[in-house]
């Protein structure tokens, strides 16, 4: 993670914290993937300020696994 990742990905995991709450049944499933899609469909503005040349969700992914957020 560079430093520039840092306020992005506290966003995704702040928003992860508050999805959860709403939709615990959904954070077990595809080990995130729907957080993801919510991502697409309601906080776009959260994926815009992370800067990966890979794959967004990938990092996303990455981040909540480090943070234990989702398990492997």
């Amino acid at each position: 993670m560079s430093h520039e990742d840092g306020p992005a990905k506290q966003g995704i995991i702040d928003e992860w914290d508050a999805w959860s709450k709403e939709h615990p049944e959904d954070t077990k499933v595809m080990g995130g993937m729907l957080f993801f899609t919510h991502l697409q469909e309601k906080r776009a503005d959260l994926l815009l300020d992370i800067k990966t040349a890979g794959d967004k969700w990938q990092t996303i992914y990455a981040w909540l696994l480090h943070e234990r957020r989702v398990k492997d």
